[in-house]
């Protein structure tokens, strides 16, 4: 730094700092959305977003992905728009969520790690289907931890829907926490872009 220089290196770093703004400097494409045209349609649009569950579909062969937008405002209090983590369906007899088959299943365990008896086989953001081990029969509901492949353990809350036959019964995971529901479809979108890369390519990183 030269002696007559107007900033020190620190002050320069710290006004580095103050114009560093996460929320518009994230590496993944997906997370943020831009609007091009005229402004009356952009403020609609944020209007909408605001006041309404407003979301952006896609269709991809027999597909359907549902990304839900999001006013999320940055440290200067601009506003912007954001997709959350999707919702995937796919086509059918009826519309039903998109299910991964894991290729082990998984142990539910409680808060403190241990074994509940009950073991995921599929897995949607919106229901399971369990394996039963070493239990009697399914119980009516259950609050446990979804933590396949050592990922971050994920708090589910289960209820019976209907017993498969004598070891498999599926659940509804839609009373779960709105957190935790979020945090499940987004290892969904993980498993997603891993079986369909083809889809996902042109937004790596």
């Amino acid at each position: 730094m030269q002696a007559d220089a107007l900033l020190t290196q620190d002050e320069l770093d710290f006004i580095q700092d103050m114009q560093y703004v996460p929320q518009l400097n994230k590496t993944d494409p997906m997370s943020s959305l831009l609007v091009n045209g005229e402004r009356e349609l952009k403020d609609l649009l944020t209007r909408l977003v605001a006041n309404e569950q407003v979301t952006l579909q896609a269709q991809f062969k027999n597909q359907q992905i549902s990304f839900p937008l999001q006013l999320v405002e940055d440290e200067f209090h601009a506003v912007h728009l954001h997709l959350g983590s999707p919702d995937i369906y796919e086509d059918g007899p009826m519309l039903r969520p998109w299910r991964l088959t894991l290729d082990t299943p998984a142990a539910l365990l409680s808060a403190q790690g241990a074994g509940s008896g009950l073991w995921v086989r599929d897995i949607s953001f919106k229901g399971a289907l369990v394996e039963i081990r070493e239990l009697p029969q399914p119980p009516t509901r259950f609050d446990l931890y979804f933590s396949p492949g050592g990922t971050e353990p994920i708090g589910l809350h289960g209820t019976l829907r209907r017993r498969i036959n004598g070891h498999l019964a599926a659940y509804d995971l839609s009373q779960s926490l709105p957190e935790e529901t979020d945090r499940l479809r987004e290892y969904i979108l993980q498993a997603h872009r891993q079986a369909h890369p083809e889809l996902h390519a042109h937004v790596s990183r």
